[in-house]
């Protein structure tokens, strides 16, 4: 689930982030043993983390660009 943990951060700070995440998930996703963002490592076992970030980052931009899209549903079963 989103926690909206980069709204109100700056575009370029957000696109900048997103390149860095998306770099990092390519690069596990293709059989590099390790990457590193910011002196933190990931490895294979980390790509669920890695896909939730490039989303939480994807969710702020979509959030600063005002394309989020909200779906209510009503329960008339009671």
């Amino acid at each position: 689930m989103l926690t909206a943990a980069f709204v109100g951060l700056d575009g370029a700070t957000l696109a900048t982030m997103k390149t860095e995440w998306l770099a990092c998930l390519s690069a596990i996703a293709v059989g590099s043993q390790s990457y590193s963002i910011s002196g933190r490592s990931f490895t294979r076992a980390n790509l669920a983390e890695v896909r939730d970030m490039v989303a939480e980052i994807q969710f702020a931009l979509d959030q600063q660009a005002g394309t989020i899209q909200r779906v209510t549903y009503a329960d008339m079963s009671s």
